[in-house]
């Protein structure tokens, strides 16, 4: 999900000179090999990883339809990751795409990353708040976690993505407001398929696309380990005996995992994501002007995040119940 973002205001005037300053260094051979090389494993592994955990999921059903389906369907998102967005962004940046296939192709693919990657971190929002139910609430998991809720999440997180994305961005209303010199600087000097945006639609993508989604996944995940913390200490308080201690030990151990869990999920999704938005976002006070490096970098950092779901659900599978029935 590539944005660079362009100034709202129409007044600046740039001379052909100011158009170097977007000029995008080439890498030598060498740098090119390592990077891309590294860049494919990824893919490999993001393709690898989520079609393991889609056959794990349903060939051995344990879990429970609600969770089932949203694991699935984020695995699947997370899969599409790997077999479109990532080959076609290393092949845009080998070969710059956007002058073999056309400004429109470029537009079509774009369309498609930041749906694919939008889906994916809205999908972590929906699965954070089944486990806030099953965790905290589970007398109400029956009322709130039905198979007409998961049909009402579903739709609403695709409308959400398909207007952001190929409702917004086919139709051109992305640059809406934008600076139209300095986005044919950048398109000019890129030859890639960058997808330059006005700061409206930075605003507007990041915020659906990630901020409140991460805000909720951060509320739910704090709850859940405020209200794991009191279970522990409401049983150190009441179990006295010698052979409730030894049980109140095993809980307090499967209450710590479930602790841990939930850390290590929600800190590699903020790990992997917000360096992009934050950038995304205020991108502007620096004037646009993103060393390569650095753009590279981030945007593979959350295209890793579709590599980590699968494995830390593989990993950390069978030593919390999250995700469990």
């Amino acid at each position: 999900m590539e944005l660079r973002t362009n100034s709202l205001s129409n007044n600046t005037t740039f001379s052909n000179s100011s158009c170097e300053d977007y000029t995008i260094p080439d890498l030598n051979a060498t740098s090119k090999l390592l990077i891309y090389g590294f860049l494919i494993v990824i893919m490999i592994l993001t393709i690898v990883l989520n079609i393991t955990v889609i056959a794990k999921i349903n060939f051995r059903p344990k879990h429970k339809l609600f969770t089932r389906f949203f694991l699935t369907s984020l695995a699947s998102v997370d899969l599409c990751v790997g077999l479109t967005t990532m080959p076609f962004n290393i092949l845009d940046r080998l070969y710059d795409l956007r002058e073999l296939l056309g400004p429109k192709t470029c537009d079509l693919y774009n369309s498609v990353d930041v749906m694919l990657s939008s889906s994916s971190i809205i999908h972590l929002g929906i699965l954070t708040f089944e486990r806030y139910i099953a965790i905290c609430k589970p007398l109400s998991y029956g009322i709130k976690c039905t198979k007409r809720q998961m049909k009402i999440f579903c739709i609403i997180n695709w409308v959400l993505v398909i207007l952001i994305s190929f409702g917004i961005i086919l139709p051109g209303y992305h640059q809406i407001g934008a600076d139209h010199v300095v986005l044919d600087c950048i398109l000019s000097s890129a030859h890639t398929c960058t997808l330059v945006v006005s700061t409206y639609y930075a605003v507007l993508s990041s915020a659906v696309s990630f901020f409140l989604p991460g805000v909720l996944i951060l509320c739910f995940n704090v709850r859940v380990l405020k209200h794991v913390r009191y279970q522990s200490q409401y049983r150190r308080k009441i179990l006295r005996a010698k052979i409730c201690r030894k049980l109140n030990t095993g809980r307090q151990s499967q209450s710590m995992r479930v602790a841990r869990t939930i850390a290590v999920l929600t800190g590699c999704f903020f790990v992997c994501w917000l360096p992009f938005f934050i950038v995304n976002v205020f991108s502007g006070f620096i004037e646009y002007k993103i060393p390569i490096t650095v753009d590279l970098t981030i945007l593979w950092l959350g295209y890793t995040n579709s590599a980590m779901n699968p494995l830390l659900y593989l990993l950390l599978e069978g030593k919390s119940c999250i995700g469990k029935s």
